[in-house]
């Protein structure tokens, strides 16, 4: 049963969440995606981030060797490669085919037999049917937009059986591009949405739990080509208005415009927190 503060910002959480399902939340957005996301998880600084990642969750005392863990909105195994070399055992799950995909194609460069792929939206899962209530050492919910709403969030410690793991933006500023376009197309300023970290922090905090939170800033840059850019930035938008062919042609001249050779170079900024508990720990 809620407390009068869980119970509040449960219903403000529902307020924010009333949304259209055809942006960040559909799979058809993230498809386009996993290309570029595939290609990053490689890099340095974003193995950087999985040990910082990795060392939090650990600092629970979960022994990951032989943990059974659920990866929401897995992406193309940022998380999923590594705990596998741990000696975990991985269901990975997200809503986009072609990350898993790609995902799949390192599990087989890796001859990986520990991972698990299910397509999905979180929202659809049904934990008893599934087999998932209470089945999972570890969940993780990292940066994924599957995590929207206090049931899908209480769906996500449900499933675990000891230890959660969640992440999401503090803030974020993004490319000038996100700025320019939605002023020019709808004439007002792009506003940053959501509850990012907050409300499921503050949320968890009103249950009772003591999660250990770490921050940290960022910025990113990147080389796109033009139609990526549009996809993605019509992506977005969709979230919270009608894109039609005639403003993804505007967004495409913007690009091209100030691309370099049918590369458009973006820069982003952000804060992030991550934060793990112990489900029986309040």
């Amino acid at each position: 049963m809620q407390n009068n503060e869980t119970a509040c910002l449960a219903e403000h959480w529902k307020s924010l969440s009333q949304k259209k399902r055809d942006g960040p939340q559909s799979a058809l957005f993230w498809d386009k995606r996993a290309e570029g996301f595939s290609r990053r998880i490689k890099g340095d600084r974003k193995e950087k981030r999985t040990e910082d990642v990795l060392g939090l969750i650990k600092s629970t005392g979960l022994d990951l060797d032989g943990a059974e863990v659920l990866d929401i909105g897995c992406g193309p195994g940022t998380f999923a490669i590594p705990l596998a070399r741990m000696g975990a055992k991985v269901t990975a799950l997200d809503i986009s085919e072609q990350m898993l995909k790609h995902l799949q194609e390192r599990i087989a460069e890796e001859n990986l037999s520990s991972i698990k792929t299910i397509q999905s939206s979180w929202d659809e899962i049904d934990i008893d049917a599934q087999g998932f209530r209470s089945s999972f050492d570890l969940v993780i919910a990292s940066m994924t937009p599957g995590i929207s709403s206090p049931e899908s969030f209480e769906k996500m410690m449900q499933a675990s059986r000891r230890v959660c793991y969640y992440s999401n933006f503090v803030s974020r500023k993004w490319d000038v591009s996100y700025y320019d376009l939605y002023q020019s197309l709808f004439g007002e300023k792009y506003a940053d949405g959501g509850h990012g970290f907050h409300i499921p922090f503050m949320y968890l905090y009103s249950m009772g739990y003591r999660p250990v939170m770490k921050l940290s800033k960022r910025a990113w840059e990147s080389d796109e080509t033009v139609q990526s850019m549009v996809d993605t930035v019509s992506g977005f938008f969709s979230g919270r208005k009608d894109v039609d062919d005639e403003m993804k042609d505007q967004m495409k001249k913007y690009f091209e415009e100030r691309a370099v050779d049918g590369m458009y170079h973006t820069t982003s900024e952000s804060i992030t927190a991550m934060m793990v508990w112990e489900k029986n720990g309040r």
